[in-house]
């Protein structure tokens, strides 16, 4: 197999673990608060190891089809990757817009046409790579389209408090936002199916369970609450309403303050809520990608346990997450040597 059939298949073993258990799949929501906009995020799936990858500004990247698009990276970022660099499973940029996934049974990604072509994953790494703003994000769909077949959906955000979920309903990316978007938050059921419980529930209710809607309901019902909060009270809070939707499933919890551009986050495996202020990088190609195992480290800044990319530390994580999981465990050496390869074709356009 070439590059697009074996993170093809490293996709498909998010896609399936979590059809086959529905019940374990993601929460995101987003909230302004009295001094920012914070993003939260539960992470739910089989395996839970990673890494936290500080990407660079100033790269021109190759999509990984055919037809995928070259694009030079405009903004550095900082990201969670379990199966290699650029195939994020979310992330940040410097300019504080965060990209999420969730699983989304329904999905119909559109028909190939003469846009370029990215996988799911590589999506989120392009957004962040060249847009600042949801606006930018949604603009996007007329150059790129998404082409796979594990169902997401995404919640976009960024600094100004501007959010958006992304969905592919019959073949076409469909959007709710400002208006069209009444509370900001989203599991794995249709952005309108979800509404549309919580209504019916009543706005403040907690409906009970692990089932989508019920996820929804409840963090629905809370997020509202962050709003006359501020500081490290609201970060707080954040991570409370993510421990009411967590799961047996859930690896990582995630915070995003996107107005100072500070990541905190914490594992199943290391509960001490971690962070990293990005602002506070060096985000030039001109100096090496960066990463740091998820689950090391005590509570605090995880800068000074930062270390530089190197294809050896890439093949680790993809390895590791390739034996971890099910339905890679049976990868051929040469769709692995494909995956782990691909950041080779990154090249840094600064002078």
């Amino acid at each position: 197999m070439g590059y697009r059939a074996a993170t093809s298949l490293c996709v498909l073993a998010i896609g399936a673990a979590l059809a086959g258990e529905p019940a374990s799949a993601c929460t995101t929501f987003c909230s302004a608060t009295q001094d920012g906009v914070l993003f939260g995020r539960n992470y739910d799936f089989e395996i839970g190891n990673g890494d936290l990858m500080l990407n660079t500004r100033g790269l021109e990247k190759h999509g990984l089809a055919a037809k995928g698009p070259t694009w030079t990276t405009a903004y550095g970022s900082v990201t969670f990757n379990q199966f290699g660099r650029d195939f994020p499973m979310g992330g940040m940029n410097e300019k504080g817009l965060v990209v999420e996934l969730m699983w989304l049974s329904g999905t119909e990604y559109p028909a190939a046409d003469a846009r370029s072509e990215l996988g799911v994953l590589e999506w989120i790494q392009y957004q962040l790579d060249t847009a600042a703003t949801v606006s930018e994000v949604l603009q996007s769909d007329a150059r790129v389209r998404i082409a796979g077949s594990v169902p997401l959906h995404y919640l976009i955000s960024d600094r100004s408090g501007a959010v958006a979920t992304v969905e592919f309903l019959d073949h076409r990316l469909v959007s709710h936002s400002g208006s069209t978007l009444p509370v900001a938050a989203l599991t794995n059921s249709t952005y309108d199916k979800s509404v549309r419980y919580w209504h019916g529930q009543g706005e403040s209710s907690r409906p009970p369970g692990a089932e989508s809607e019920a996820r929804f309901a409840r963090t629905a019902t809370q997020v509202n609450e962050l709003k006359g909060l501020a500081g490290q009270v609201a970060v707080d809070r954040a991570f409370a309403i993510l421990d009411d939707v967590a799961q047996p499933a859930t690896r990582w919890s995630i915070v995003y303050d996107q107005t100072a551009r500070i990541v905190h986050f914490r594992t199943a495996r290391n509960p001490a809520i971690r962070t990293l202020k990005l602002a506070a990088q060096e985000l030039s190609c001109r100096g090496p990608v960066r990463l740091v195992d998820i689950d090391l480290g005590p509570a605090g800044d995880v800068s000074a346990r930062l270390q530089a990319y190197t294809d050896a530390a890439n093949e680790s994580l993809v390895r590791g997450s390739y034996a971890s999981c099910s339905l890679t465990r049976g990868a051929s050496e040469s769709d692995i040597r494909s995956v782990v390869s691909h950041p080779a074709r990154d090249t840094c356009r600064l002078r």
